[in-house]
């Protein structure tokens, strides 16, 4: 977001194309993200992304990509993005009734209902906060001339894309430390996975606003702010948390005959039933 905008005369000349450039490298190691974790999630009859986590970012393409991008190339990397979702979605409802078969048969067998239910509701969140940001200019942190939308001076969709995509964000890493201590097993995911989704959002949300922040600060002053911090700061704790939660719960998942990963919780728990 924000390819358009117009740097002062203080920033260097290259401010925005650069931060284009750290942005759309965000937005790659995420689609790899989306590949990889639809490849395991087939390997290992699950899925990898927590469902609230799912919702909030498939909403959240949907909306910035239909209403909110300006630009050509930016509608089409949000459709891009939706295409590989697909995959993820496929993924939840295929193999949500053997995930949920131990815990709530109801949510696995209806899951198809569940996502299109949080979605439209995701939608509706996505495009009440877009919807209100955009109806006048000025709305953000200081001064936000430069920051041009459909010819009008003063829509800072920067701002606005980086508070939203940090809610998902936090959203997504919380709950991917707590879907890994609920299953006791990493179907779905894996170390690369961790990283690229990791390398995703250092340069979609960290370098690409850091940088603006850097040499344009009186439009980008948001990126310092206690909210931003505690934003992005415990998203980083619970990612950086992540791989070595991961590495615990491969040491005790166990391989099933249909090979479904499952915790070691889970086996004990059918061995006592056995008994």
């Amino acid at each position: 977001m924000g390819s358009s905008d117009i740097a002062p005369s203080h920033a260097p000349q290259w401010l925005v194309p650069l931060s284009t450039v750290l942005l759309g490298t965000g937005v790659l190691f995420w689609c790899v993200t989306y590949v990889l974790m639809t490849r395991r999630s087939m390997q290992t009859r699950s899925y990898g992304m927590p469902i609230l986590g799912l919702v909030i970012n498939v909403s959240w393409e949907i909306v910035y990509g239909f209403y909110v991008a300006e630009m050509l190339f930016e509608k089409l990397g949000f459709t891009f993005w939706l295409l590989l979702d697909l995959g993820l979605i496929y993924t939840t409802v295929r193999f949500a009734p053997e995930e949920w078969e131990s815990t709530n048969k109801f949510v696995g067998r209806h899951m198809a209902w569940i996502l299109a239910l949080l979605l439209a509701i995701g939608c509706w969140g996505h495009y009440a906060f877009a919807s209100w940001w955009l109806s006048r200019p000025g709305i953000g942190s200081g001064d936000k001339s430069g920051k041009w939308y459909y010819g009008e001076d003063g829509y800072d969709t920067t701002e606005l894309a980086y508070w939203s995509a940090g809610l998902s964000q936090l959203v997504l890493s919380s709950s991917s430390v707590a879907m890994l201590v609920v299953r006791g097993h990493s179907g779905g995911t894996g170390y690369m996975i961790w990283l690229c989704r990791f390398i995703g959002s250092l340069f979609g949300l960290g370098f690409c606003n850091g940088l603006l922040w850097w040499y344009w600060p009186e439009a980008h002053s948001y990126w310092t702010q206690p909210m931003s911090i505690f934003i992005c700061g415990l998203s980083m704790i619970c990612d950086v948390v992540y791989p070595f939660l991961l590495w615990h719960v491969r040491k005790t998942e166990r391989v099933v005959a249909n090979g479904r990963l499952v915790g070691a919780h889970v086996l004990e728990q059918g061995e006592k039933k056995g008994q």
